[in-house]
């Protein structure tokens, strides 16, 4: 079977799930295979924004659409918002590439169609390990253990054209900073309270107001 169709298949079965309690540690180990268990080989300092901007250290460059935290209705029923979902403020073009925000290395691909995402693992100066996470690529051009930092371009945005096709609006970029994926990426859809959101998400918007100092 097509890989694509599988991860999009094994993602619309959460809805069917969704009323037998399926939580993050009934599902994480489905999605398990999808990870890289490597290490970058460089420490991220420097931070960017994930767009080709005027400025990529400017945060005034992004057009903040959904915020952190808030409560959602789509996939299990009340799973809060782990991201932000951004767009650059003036787009330079339809197709809008996203860019690694620091140096790092890819550890997981998953899901597909719509909601297709790249994880990248990142070593800090003291010696913390975070990750960010890139959702609702229409393109990717990056593979698990490859090695990235700030030029490189893993991936295009949906334009708003071909999100029509899903019946939603996802032409823009999904973002996590995430302290930990030991879920595997299922926490995304998953994560039902603050308890479980604060254990292995940052919000992204505070995050790279500080990073991006540097």
């Amino acid at each position: 079977m097509n890989k694509k169709i599988l991860f999009l298949l094994l993602f619309l079965g959460l809805h069917f799930f969704a009323d037998a309690q399926i939580n993050i540690d009934i599902d994480k180990n489905r999605w398990k295979p999808y990870y890289t268990d490597a290490s970058p080989s460089a420490i991220a300092v420097n931070w960017f924004l994930p767009f080709e901007v005027a400025d990529r250290k400017d945060i005034k460059q992004l057009k903040i659409i959904s915020i952190f935290g808030d409560h959602r209705d789509s996939f299990l029923k009340g799973h809060m918002h782990t991201a932000i979902d951004v767009n650059p403020l003036k787009p330079a073009s339809k197709l809008i590439p996203v860019y690694a925000m620091a140096k790092g290395i890819v550890c997981s691909v998953h899901l597909g169609e719509n909601q297709q995402t790249v994880v990248l693992k990142h070593q800090l100066k003291d010696g913390q390990v975070i990750f960010s996470s890139y959702k609702h690529l229409k393109e990717v051009y990056v593979r698990q253990g490859q090695q990235v930092d700030e030029k490189t371009k893993i991936a295009r945005l949906f334009t708003v054209q071909e999100s029509k096709k899903y019946g939603g609006d996802y032409h823009h970029l999904h973002l996590e900073i995430r302290r930990r994926f030991d879920d595997y990426g299922c926490a995304s859809w998953l994560t039902m309270n603050k308890k479980e959101l604060d254990l292995r998400f940052f919000n992204p918007l505070v995050f790279l107001k500080e990073k991006l100092k540097v």
